[in-house]
């Protein structure tokens, strides 16, 4: 990563061997505020079922063979859910290793890890969690600052990290407004689709500028990403869920929970701002950032019981199984038994 002038881009892109010039553009997590009212909260316990993964456990496929590369804050490694998880940090700002950011923890890392891949427990609350998988857990934390802020060179190193470490299934419940010059060039999609092309599966959240269309964000409009977006407990789409358009006539792929879903977050963190029982280290919070990891915990089971698994391969069965494709859900929730 080289820093220049702006009055200096010119001179270097026309240099040879420059194949583009990038601005280093502020990527965000994709999260909406906690939800106070339990009687809301949609334990994973319970939203994990939608996506039959119990039945995938009976048939004897965890996805415990299938490395699951969580791109985010960071974890907490303490968490009961997340315990023996591995964890790396591409961030160029000094952070303490494997934990969320700030000084006090984000969590949103933590809850989307937790959500995919967290061991089953019965949280202090009194209510059980469960991610979708059994997978092993790859943290590679490359948003830090504030809530869950990061850059277009951190996001694309932590993919290389993720790939690098045997990453299988890449979880990416983050993304930008816009593309650097359209899904074709900008530096993030060209990168989702080198890992496609290597064979990983990558589950990427479709946004939260919903309802409006073509609200898309990167690197979700990206053909080879696995898009997501987020239902609530009726099964209809969550009204803040971004659409596809004329400008992304092929998203979101698919659909999961993504509405108050109650997951592990790290003790204090600062997704349980306002919530009253924050301190054990849950909260439900909503947005497609709670989608994708469901999804990507989906991906681990099918790639364990088919390591060579690709993404035409999985759109291809979601086109014959699912429902009628529309922009706001793609081809809704899929589940264990379409394969």
């Amino acid at each position: 990563l080289i820093a220049v002038p702006s009055k200096l881009i010119p001179v270097i892109d026309a240099l040879p061997g420059v194949r583009a010039v990038h601005a280093d553009l502020q990527i965000n997590a994709l999260q909406l505020p906690a939800a106070p009212d339990q009687a809301l909260w949609w334990p994973t316990s319970a939203s994990r079922q939608i996506l039959e993964a119990e039945q995938a456990f009976r048939d004897g496929w965890t996805g415990e063979a299938v490395k699951l590369g969580v791109i985010d804050t960071g974890i907490d490694p303490n968490h009961p859910q997340l315990v023996g998880s591995e964890w790396d940090s591409v961030l160029t700002i000094p952070r303490e290793p494997g934990i969320d950011a700030g000084p006090s923890q984000s969590g949103h890392g933590s809850h989307v890890a937790s959500t995919a891949a967290g061991k089953l427990h019965f949280a202090e609350i009194g209510v059980f969690v469960e991610g979708v998988s059994r997978s092993p857990i790859l943290s590679v934390q490359a948003l830090g600052r504030v809530v869950g802020i990061g850059f277009t060179s951190e996001v694309i190193n932590a993919m290389a990290v993720a790939y690098d470490r045997g990453a299988q299934v890449i979880n990416m419940s983050l993304g930008s407004q816009e593309c650097q010059g359209g899904c074709d060039v900008c530096p993030e999609c060209r990168a989702v689709k080198r890992l496609s092309e290597r064979g990983v599966l990558v589950a990427v959240a479709a946004g939260n500028s919903g309802p409006e269309e073509n609200t898309i964000g990167c690197p979700g409009c990206s053909p080879h990403a696995i898009t997501v977006a987020a239902v609530g407990q009726d099964g209809l789409v969550a009204d803040f869920s971004s659409r596809g358009g004329t400008r992304f006539p092929n998203k979101p792929d698919v659909a999961a929970p993504g509405v108050d879903i109650f997951s592990g977050t790290g003790q204090g963190s600062q997704v349980d701002i306002g919530d009253p029982k924050a301190g054990f280290g849950y909260a439900a919070i909503s947005g497609t950032s709670m989608a994708t990891p469901h999804i990507a915990g989906l991906l681990t089971l099918l790639k364990h019981r088919n390591p060579a698994m690709t993404e035409e391969e999985f759109k291809a069965v979601i086109q014959a199984h699912g429902a009628a494709f529309t922009n706001a859900t793609g081809y809704g929730m899929p589940r264990w038994s379409w394969w």
